[in-house]
């Protein structure tokens, strides 16, 4: 899913730091292609992934790291954001504006973590499931 092969554009990549595939913005191009991207949550700079290493792929230091899994990055956000109390969620509503860190509360997939705002009217949200596009400011 790429919006223009165009330094500054956005595409969607697998972050090496966030562990999820995420929006990027383009740093650096190849042949028409995304060669350097920049998470749009994290900031980290790296390679453009389409898609996790596979198996047998990983790096002689991960190799003895577990990877975390969605919902235990999930569970790391929520348990930040709430600081021990119980965490004010707001309704998920399509015309709504929402920034990053606000917990969302989606009718189907449950609360989730605003990630990242990747166009003025889209946001990527984390749910204990994975991370999702919702639609906002419309």
């Amino acid at each position: 899913m790429m919006n223009g092969n165009s330094v500054g554009g956005e595409v969607v990549s697998w972050c090496t730091k966030c562990k999820l595939e995420l929006g990027h913005t383009i740093i650096a191009i190849v042949d028409n292609k995304p060669k350097k991207v920049k998470c749009n949550t994290c900031n980290g700079q790296h390679n453009y992934r389409s898609a996790p290493a596979g198996p047998g792929k990983t790096t002689a230091k991960r190799a003895g790291r577990k990877r975390k899994t969605p919902e235990e990055i999930y569970n790391e956000h929520i348990t930040r954001l709430s600081k021990g109390d119980i965490p004010v969620t707001r309704k998920y509503r399509i015309d709504e504006k929402f920034t990053v860190d606000d917990l969302v509360d989606h009718p189907k997939f449950g609360v989730g973590v605003v990630m990242a705002i990747v166009k003025t009217n889209k946001i990527e949200t984390l749910f204990k499931d994975g991370p999702r596009l919702l639609i906002q400011n419309q």
